[in-house]
């Protein structure tokens, strides 16, 4: 039975743990920090985001726009059918509900490129291109010919930060200037002879990928085109190359769907856009569980029912007497023995002067309602009342001495 109960603390304080460890983990994620995954967002200041290249981008004359709608459709609802440029970054899915990009999907962005527009694929892991594009723009090994920056994570949250000062190496772009990027970041050789690449002997990081009128550019970099390192080298003066090559009288979209920023699709949705929403509802369930695991699992053998045992009447008659001595109860005591020595005259239809003035003292000291810590005068006067009740009524001994006895209780 011990060995049971002893098993039962281990299973609270290992659930404890877990909570804390959770809560720890969680609040490192939710704390202030400058740093922040690959998303090139305009709202995020931090390492990873693109406020620093939007507001660079409005300072020399481009017009921004942030897109809040799924790629493939916020594409079609530009102003212009050509002439624009789309960025999108991140190591994750295209949706920020965790799903894939389908083949329609991606042929929506194809023929929105050959039109003659340019997308800006930012990214630190090539295998997160899997699917239509590796197989439309890279080829079906092109995954198994790059090295990767970081492992394989398989939780989205996981995706490590951009480093604000990593150690970097300087390539020079095919166009003009140099990129400086990570030197330690993924690299892929590519082995078509149309492709402008700015590449360094370990292979390519900017692709430049032509389709019909238009261009995909592939940075397999994290720190080049965000907040990081975007004011390094001559990173800005390659981007701006970039700009006025592919943007001909259309807009700079970031975009923002893609990281949560989008539109709102459901209520569940909205609820969820709330800041912090989905760490309350991880907590809230983890507690939930618990919950019902504490309500549902004996951590110990059951205790015995024991039923109180019942007081005697001897007990109960001394804590009333404890009672009347700490309420200091004399005056009650005197009008008791006085009622019923008035009861008796009035019974028999006779009080003589002597029962007469003693009543009276009696009411009097009743009237006073003294309560003094020793009663002496009230018990020198319900001793003379029994006195008088047992000589004028013919009351039994037993019962003055049992008044007596009374008086002193109550008044000890």
């Amino acid at each position: 039975m011990s060995n049971r109960k002893g098993r039962g603390w281990l299973f609270v304080a290992g659930g404890l743990a877990c909570l804390l460890a959770l809560i720890v983990f969680i609040g490192r994620q939710l704390s202030v920090d400058y740093r922040s995954p690959l998303s090139c967002c305009l709202r995020d200041s931090r390492t990873g985001g693109g406020r620093g290249v939007a507001l660079w981008a409005e300072r020399l004359g481009w017009p921004v726009r942030s897109l809040e709608d799924p790629l493939w459709e916020a594409i079609q609802r530009l102003e212009r059918p050509a002439g624009n440029c789309v960025i999108t970054a991140g190591d994750g899915f295209w949706s920020p509900h965790s799903t894939k990009l389908s083949e329609d999907e991606w042929r929506k962005i194809a023929d929105w490129i050959q039109r003659g527009n340019a997308l800006l694929i930012i990214t630190s892991e090539l295998a997160s291109l899997a699917g239509p594009l590796e197989k439309d723009l890279l080829g079906k090994s092109a995954s198994d010919q790059s090295v990767p920056a970081y492992p394989s994570l398989p939780l989205q949250w996981s995706t490590p930060s951009v480093e604000p000062l990593p150690e970097t190496s300087e390539l020079p772009v095919p166009w003009g200037g140099h990129l400086t990027v990570r030197a330690d970041g993924p690299r892929w050789r590519s082995a078509s002879p149309d492709r402008e690449v700015a590449a360094d002997s370990h292979g390519g990081v900017l692709h430049r990928i032509p389709l019909g009128r238009g261009a995909v550019y592939l940075l397999l970099d994290d720190f080049a085109w965000s907040n990081a390192g975007f004011d390094r080298g001559e990173n800005a003066g390659v981007l701006a190359a970039i700009l006025d090559r592919e943007l001909r009288g259309g807009v700079l979209g970031f975009d923002e769907y893609r990281h949560g920023h989008g539109r709102v699709e459901s209520f569940v949705s909205f609820l969820l856009a709330v800041p912090g929403a989905a760490t309350f509802l991880e907590i809230s369930a983890l507690l939930g569980l618990l919950y019902l695991y504490g309500r549902n699992v004996r951590l110990g053998p059951p205790e015995p029912y024991e039923q109180p045992e019942r007081r005697t009447a001897r007990e109960y008659i001394e804590a009333m007497a404890q009672l009347y001595e700490r309420a200091r109860a004399a005056p009650l005591a005197v009008a008791a023995v006085a009622r019923r020595l008035h009861h008796l005259a009035a019974q028999r239809a006779q009080m003589p002067s002597e029962v007469a003035k003693s009543l009276g003292e009696a009411e009097h000291y009743t009237v006073k309602n003294d309560r003094p810590a020793k009663p002496s005068e009230a018990c020198q006067l319900v001793a003379e009342l029994v006195r008088l009740r047992s000589r004028c009524y013919g009351a039994s001994r037993t019962q003055g001495e049992q008044g007596q006895e009374e008086l002193r209780h109550h008044g000890a």
